[in-house]
């Protein structure tokens, strides 16, 4: 039941409600085909940037192209991190720096290094919002797309796994897993 005082909150509730409603309706189509251009890698071990790895693709599916260009960024660096912690116990502070050792180390390919370069070019400019980033929605859509669909192609990557035949999940490469024993946590996404 609405309490006597509230009715204008609850008047102003139900037309934010319409309005949504109305911007989902109006733009549907046009999201479900950005979502399928995007689309997530369907598992990934559960880290601290694994939900936010997945927003990328909603932010970009819903037309937030410059929080999906710097989400993409910082999952980026997020993720590169983590590759260095799980194999040199450290990481430098500069991303190009971090990348290439993964890269001459053999722990990533020359393509996943191009592609983390892909997306990390303009970070700053993205992170800091300088006068020279895109302010066109074309632009802003293109460049959210070419970063964004970077991210899928390198967790696949670096984070391989397929059903088995009993149906438990074979990890192509384990130690970027947390597992005990037969049991890992991962992080799902079946909506892909």
């Amino acid at each position: 039941m609405i309490e006597k005082e509230k009715p204008a909150e609850f008047i102003q509730q139900k037309q934010v409600e319409d309005s949504i409603k109305q911007e989902v309706e109006q733009t549907l189509s046009d999201r479900a085909i950005r979502y399928l251009q995007v689309k997530p890698h369907w598992i990934v071990p559960y880290t601290h940037f694994s939900a936010a790895s997945a927003e990328c693709s909603l932010l970009f599916r819903d037309g937030h192209f410059y929080g999906c260009i710097a989400i993409t960024q910082a999952v980026a660096e997020a993720l590169v991190r983590f590759l260095c912690k799980t194999n040199f116990k450290k990481h430098d502070k500069v991303f190009e720096k971090n990348v290439e050792r993964l890269s001459r180390r053999g722990f990533i390919s020359n393509k996943l290094k191009e592609s983390f370069l892909e997306i990390w070019e303009m970070r700053n400019d993205y992170h800091h919002l300088n006068p020279n980033v895109a302010t066109d929605r074309q632009t802003l859509e293109e460049l959210a797309r070419k970063k964004t669909c970077l991210l899928p192609k390198i967790e696949s990557e670096i984070f391989h796994a397929a059903a088995g035949v009993d149906g438990k999940i074979i990890l192509g490469q384990p130690k970027y897993w947390k597992a005990n024993g037969n049991q890992a946590k991962v992080f799902l996404r079946l909506n892909t």
